[in-house]
């Protein structure tokens, strides 16, 4: 693979994690997720999760996992005028962060979302490690915005949830939870739980054959079954009761198209083998899913130089 190519994937890799988020980050998705991962959760209906439990609009790729950088982009964590992360930033951001209300007690918990699109388990370090670094990150930048001093009892729980899309066979359709706990050495004494166990790591690794786990599979027909986007909504309203909006349909269906290789639809080579409404389609898609200027998008589609005028006053007319 020449640099040009790699950096082509990469950019297609990266366009789709980002529209992935998007999907990802709705509260329909959301409140699944707490449901069957989060305990406080357990209990509750994800209608209820969704309207009363989960605060704001969830962040995508804004909040920086670093030290010296977290809170000036946390407090905007409740905020409603959020903005959409760019793939191109260069500092380590948490992929999808939001902030829930504990159902019985009215306590904020905070919640880390991210996806993972390894093919293997271990990149070259361990995703768990990764994720607890993350769960930590997200313990310590507590310190000066919600609590000060010594005032430890106001920190709030922590989960990060991970999404691993490609595991292996033998760790495919699995779901690990990792947290605190105690172990009495000697003596009578226990600790209430609330003292020590609110860092907690959710590790969900996609196979790709079906489970009678309900979330497992829910997410399977998201990311990794070919089938368009209108079929899945389908299955998404018939098995599951989730009904997509109009814009929600619109990024399930950026990401299917971009998951089925967008950039090298139409083109290859310079060689023009599919229609040109279909390429203005896939356009139109990376635009929306990267916030690339028309110039660029057209750059790594491959488009011909000769074609671009056509392409550029097309899309002009449909605004």
């Amino acid at each position: 693979m020449s640099s040009a190519e790699e950096a082509l994937y990469g950019n297609r890799n990266a366009a789709y994690d980002q529209a992935a988020k998007k999907v990802l980050s709705q509260k329909k998705i959301l409140a699944f997720i707490l449901k069957r991962m989060v305990e406080e959760f357990k209990d509750e209906s994800v209608q209820d999760i969704m309207t009363k439990y989960i605060e704001g609009t969830p962040l995508i790729s804004q909040v920086p996992v670093h030290p010296d950088e977290t809170n000036q982009e946390y407090e905007r964590i409740q905020g409603n005028n959020t903005e959409d992360g760019s793939i191109s930033e260069g500092m380590v951001r948490y992929d999808i962060l939001f902030q829930a209300l504990v159902p019985k007690t009215k306590e904020p918990i905070m919640l880390i979302i991210n996806i993972e699109a390894q093919d293997r388990a271990n990149p070259g370090y361990s995703i768990l490690k990764r994720a607890t670094y993350y769960a930590s990150r997200m313990v310590s930048s507590q310190r000066g915005r919600d609590f000060y001093g010594d005032d430890y009892d106001k920190i709030k729980k922590v989960y990060t949830i991970w999404i691993c899309m490609n595991a292996p066979k033998d760790m495919g359709n699995s779901i690990n939870r990792y947290r605190m706990t105690e172990e009495r050495l000697h003596g009578k004494y226990r600790a209430e739980q609330w003292q020590y166990n609110f860092l907690n790591v959710v590790m969900l690794y996609l196979g790709n054959r079906k489970t009678q786990d309900n979330l497992i599979e829910m997410l399977r027909i998201i990311f990794k079954e070919k089938a368009p986007a209108l079929v899945k909504k389908r299955q998404l309203e018939e098995e599951y009761g989730i009904r997509l909006t109009e814009d929600e349909t619109k990024e399930l269906s950026k990401m299917c198209n971009l998951s089925e290789g967008v950039y090298n639809s139409g083109f290859d080579d310079g060689v023009n083998v599919g229609t040109r409404n279909k390429a203005k389609e896939d356009l139109q898609n990376l635009i929306e899913s990267t916030g690339w200027s028309l110039e660029k998008a057209m750059q790594a589609l491959r488009i011909p130089l000769e074609e671009r005028d056509h392409y550029e006053k097309a899309l002009k007319k449909q605004h």
